[in-house]
């Protein structure tokens, strides 16, 4: 895989003429949804990009379906798209995820991009080469293994977020410093949410997407060490799940993982001994920048009925992602519904 090339608006239309010069790609398609295509592509001058076909669906992570991902197979279809060609998801984590995917199934494989919008897809989706859609309530529960040919980040367009998805993508940064080393947890601790330098959170960007390529190339297909990534994920995608089932909007991802990350290294302190300070900095974190996420114990059934559904899995077991310390990863640790309910109980009464 290219590695992550971080630019901005005048650099990005260069980046992409490049990558389809050298794919010698015979046609380009866009693929963004109607607020990137108002907040984002408005702001570059795609006319040095002619001649291109822009697909267009619609946004946020509902919509990550069967239904979007079909019709984009049938805009490339009309529109005579090859094995040669070459599609650029230009959005946050969901266009990466369903055109990352649609790319690698149509004709068997396509060339793709991406161009990540958000501060989360910059650190976490855009990388790495997972590709899916969500299906029956289930997030990323279809899917394939697919690396894109590169990854272009403008940092020019991560104005345009506001403060809360802006949060949601520091989320998963502090997950990536919390498995790789005491040095970036601490920059990342520091770092003032209020004033958001751009300029230092360039660098922080660098050194996210370093730990997590560090970890994909090791494990590119999920299987050992790239688990490290999941900390969080377990009981955060359950959070994040099951706040649609339950209220039919979704919780930000990078919102549901803070209280992953919460719970699980509550689970952390229980079963790897991990510091107990760690764990009351991130509460203290989380409480002061994430809010609360509000259920009662009557919920912990259906949350753990999604778990149970959880990918990771293996023969009814649930497996988690534990640090003993930072930097300390211990995976496929098999957890308990007790004792995650008790992590529950935790993140419910803090």
């Amino acid at each position: 895989m290219n590695e992550s090339k971080i630019t901005d608006s005048e650099g990005l239309i260069t980046a992409i003429t490049a990558e389809r010069e050298r794919l010698k790609a015979d046609r380009l398609f866009l693929l963004t949804d109607e607020h990137t295509r108002e907040l984002c592509l408005s702001r570059l001058d795609c006319k040095r990009l002619e001649p291109y076909c822009l697909i267009e669906v619609h946004s946020g992570d509902q919509n990550k379906t069967l239904h979007s991902l079909t019709a984009i197979w049938d805009t490339l279809i009309d529109e005579g798209a090859t094995r040669n060609s070459l599609m650029v998801n230009v959005g946050g984590g969901m266009i990466s995820d369903i055109g990352g995917f649609a790319a690698a199934t149509f004709k068997r494989g396509m060339h793709f991009i991406n161009v990540p919008t958000t501060l989360l897809a910059a650190v976490d989706a855009s990388i790495g080469g997972k590709t899916s859609i969500n299906y029956q309530g289930l997030k990323n529960e279809i899917g394939t293994f697919s690396k894109p040919d590169a990854v272009i980040v403008n940092t020019d367009f991560f104005s345009t977020l506001d403060h809360k998805n802006r949060l949601s993508g520091f989320a998963e940064m502090v997950k990536h410093a919390l498995i790789s080393d005491k040095y970036l947890f601490a920059q990342m601790m520091s770092y003032d949410l209020e004033t958001f330098d751009v300029t230092r959170l360039k660098s922080l960007i660098e050194q996210n997407i370093n730990v997590k390529y560090n970890f994909v190339d090791l494990d590119p297909y999920d299987l050992g060490s790239r688990k490290a990534l999941n900390l969080g994920h377990t009981i955060g995608h359950a959070l994040e799940a099951y706040s649609y089932r339950s209220q039919g909007e979704n919780l930000l991802h990078g919102y549901a993982v803070m209280w992953g990350l919460v719970a699980e290294l509550y689970l952390s302190c229980k079963k790897q001994h991990l510091d107990k300070d760690v764990l009351l900095q991130m509460l203290t974190f989380a409480k002061e920048n994430y809010g609360a996420f509000p259920f009662s114990c009557k919920e912990y059934e259906e949350i753990y009925r999604i778990m149970i559904h959880d990918k990771k899995n293996d023969a009814g077991k649930i497996y988690f992602t534990l640090l003993a310390g930072i930097g300390d990863v211990r995976i496929n640790q098999n957890i308990t519904k007790e004792e995650i309910f008790e992590a529950l109980d935790f993140v419910r009464e803090s």
